[in-house]
């Protein structure tokens, strides 16, 4: 196979900017587009030269179609990633990978038994500051971290499906599983989850608002995840401690320091990484895996893995109890 036929399902803002990545890649081509939503698949469909269609099993039909890229409300993933699957097509699932382990175990087993490639889309790690963040931090001259913090709530501003949790998962599944995935690529695997959490704010809102989550790593680093949701005001920023210094990251998206014992905050630099990064990196690694067989950058496990700590921290929110992970 010299070139990538893609499939677009779902054309709503993370869809077309998945749509631009594959664009720019001469080995690779939107043949269509799929979403029930007119408006969305016309201007896709417009906008890349692409087919249209309603109904995505209609787009899994198409011959030239060898792979598809699954940007549809979350609760949907499972379903058409297992079609996609089953219809002989690789597949590239944007993030949460599904709302539940048992949905992310299906789409595995489904890949698996076609022989399908199928790579989840946790774009954090492949943007900077933080895919240096891990370069010095777990790989590199810092030593591997012991302690990490995170906070990141901003107002919720998402509607339609994004509102309720059975669709969505709510912000945990929506939004801090970019920091659970981020937080067990420095770390490592979790032994175990402690979660407190309420709705605070959104009383009319049938997830929470405001969360707390604890993580043991089974290398017995500890990590602490504050996310939710606000009435007013954004705040993301972090800190990385490791044996030979502390990395920190924000207020500002993408502005990073790193101290060392004794010496004084330097700003991180972009250090050398010549390749793509973001949206781009990802797509990039899925294209090369299927036309050349090389390793992801990452994988469906990693996929099932956050998803098991964003139900493991509601599991312990709502039975008030320590979460063990096996």
């Amino acid at each position: 196979m010299s070139e990538l036929g893609f499939g677009l399902i779902g054309c709503g803002q993370m869809g077309r900017s998945l749509a631009d990545s594959i664009t720019k890649r001469g080995d690779s081509r939107l043949v269509a587009a799929a979403d029930p939503v007119t408006e969305a698949r016309q201007q896709a469909a417009q906008t890349y030269s692409a087919l249209a269609f309603a109904d995505y099993r209609d787009l899994l039909s198409h011959r030239d179609v060898q792979a598809v890229v699954v940007a549809t409300p979350s609760h949907l993933h499972r379903e058409v990633a297992v079609r996609a699957a089953e219809a002989g097509k690789h597949v590239f699932c944007e993030k949460p990978m599904a709302l539940s382990v048992a949905d992310c175990d299906a789409m595995i087993e489904a890949a698996g038994r076609a022989g399908a490639k199928l790579m989840v889309g946790h774009v954090l790690r492949l943007m900077f500051p933080w895919w240096r963040i891990k370069e010095l931090a777990r790989e590199g001259e810092l030593g591997s971290p012991f302690c990490v913090s995170i906070r990141r709530a901003h107002p919720w501003t998402g509607g339609g499906w994004r509102a309720r949790r059975e669709l969505s998962g709510g912000p945990l599944f929506e939004v801090s599983v970019h920091e659970l995935d981020f937080m067990r690529h420095l770390c490592g695997e979790v032994s175990q989850v402690s979660a407190y959490g309420g709705r605070f704010v959104q009383r009319d809102a049938d997830y929470y608002d405001t969360y707390l989550i604890s993580l043991r790593f089974r290398s017995g680093a500890l990590g602490q995840l504050h996310g939710g949701t606000t009435t007013a005001g954004h705040f993301y920023d972090g800190r990385v401690i490791c044996p030979e210094g502390t990395l920190a990251f924000g207020p500002e998206w993408g502005t990073a320091t790193v101290q060392r014992p004794g010496g004084e905050p330097e700003p991180l630099r972009a250090e050398g990484r010549t390749g793509p990064i973001g949206v781009d990196w990802e797509i990039d690694s899925f294209a090369r895996w299927v036309l050349r067989d090389e390793a992801p950058v990452v994988t469906a496990e990693d996929g099932r893995a956050a998803v098991q700590l964003a139900e493991a921290a509601y599991r312990s929110i709502t039975e008030q109890c320590a979460v063990d992970i096996p």
